[in-house]
C-alpha cells in the first residue's frame, strides 16, 4: 500500500513538473511561427497548437499574407532624357519566413529599394512614346526584375502596377495636340473613303443605265410608286422625245394597216 501510494505521488509530481516546463504555443492562420533554442533558429512551426518547453524556447511570428508596398512619386528618365513621375505599387508575400528575417535586417526596406532601382533601370530603356502608348508592358517588366531580387531574401512577388504617371503640363500639352490631329486626320480619311465609295457607286449605276436604258425608267416607275402613297403630291414627269416619237410612230402604223369600213369603195 505504501509502495503504490509512493508511487501514485512520484507520477503526480512529474505530471506537475511537465506542466510547469511545457508550455502551449498557438500558431494564427496566415503565419508561420520560427522556433529558436537558445537563441538558434530550429524549425518553423506551421498554424495550430505546438507544445515547448518554456526554457530557452522562443517563438517568433511572420505574417504570411499577400500585403501592398506601395512607392510614391519617382522621378525617373526615359531613354530619351524626358522626366517622368510615377507611383509604383508591389503586391507580396513571405515566402520562406527564416531566410527573410535571418538574410536581411528589414525586407520591406529592401524591396522598397529594389522597387526603385527596377523602375530607373526600365524605364531609362525605353523612350516616352512607348511608356505612355502602352507600347511596352512597364508593369510586367518591372515586376519580373523585383521578382527576382526579391526571391534571394524570401520574398515572393505576385504583381507590380503603375499607379500614376505624371508629365510636365508642356508635355501633357504636346501629347494633346498631338492625339487630337491624329484623331483629326483619321476622321478627314474615313470621309474621304466614304466619298470614294458613293462615287465608285454612282460610276457603277450609270455605266449600267448606258448599258440598259430602261433601267433609268423602271427606277423612275419605283420611285413614283413609293411617293404616291402619301395624298396630296403632285408629280411633273418628263417624258424621252424619242420613246414620244416611237409610240406616235406604231400608233400611225397600226391605223393604216386596219381595213377598210363597209360601204367604203376599194380600189381595183
Amino acid at each position: 500500500m505504501t509502495d503504490l501510494l509512493l508511487a501514485m505521488v512520484l507520477m503526480l509530481g512529474a505530471l506537475l513538473l511537465f506542466l510547469i516546463a511545457v508550455r502551449k504555443t498557438v500558431v494564427p492562420e496566415g503565419y508561420a511561427g520560427l522556433l529558436y533554442k537558445q537563441g538558434r533558429y530550429a524549425r518553423t512551426l506551421g498554424a495550430g497548437p505546438h507544445r515547448l518547453w518554456r526554457w530557452s524556447r522562443r517563438v517568433e511570428l511572420v505574417d504570411l499574407r499577400l500585403r501592398t508596398l506601395t512607392v510614391p512619386g519617382q522621378e525617373v528618365l526615359c531613354r530619351d532624357q524626358v522626366a517622368l513621375k510615377t507611383s509604383v505599387a508591389v503586391r507580396y508575400a513571405v515566402a520562406a519566413p527564416d531566410v527573410a528575417l535571418h538574410r536581411v535586417q528589414s525586407y520591406t526596406d529592401h524591396l522598397y529599394l529594389a522597387v526603385q532601382l527596377a523602375l530607373r533601370a526600365e524605364a531609362g530603356q525605353h523612350p516616352l512614346e512607348e511608356l505612355i502608348t502602352g507600347q511596352v508592358s512597364l508593369a510586367e517588366r518591372l515586376r519580373t526584375r523585383v521578382a527576382e531580387q526579391a526571391r534571394a531574401f524570401g520574398l515572393a512577388v505576385e504583381a507590380a502596377e503603375l499607379k500614376d504617371v505624371m508629365l510636365p503640363a508642356d508635355l501633357r500639352r504636346a501629347f494633346a495636340e498631338s492625339l487630337k490631329a491624329r484623331k483629326e486626320a483619321q476622321a478627314a480619311l474615313e470621309k474621304v473613303r466614304g466619298e470614294t465609295a458613293a462615287l465608285r457607286n454612282l460610276a457603277n449605276a450609270a455605266r449600267m443605265v448606258e448599258q440598259s436604258p430602261v433601267l433609268l425608267q423602271l427606277r423612275t416607275l419605283q420611285t413614283l410608286a413609293s411617293a404616291s402613297s402619301h395624298s396630296g403630291n403632285t408629280f411633273v414627269v418628263g417624258m424621252n422625245p424619242e420613246l414620244v416619237l416611237n409610240s406616235r410612230r406604231q400608233g400611225n402604223t397600226g391605223s393604216s394597216s386596219e381595213p377598210a369600213a363597209e360601204g367604203e369603195p376599194t380600189a381595183e
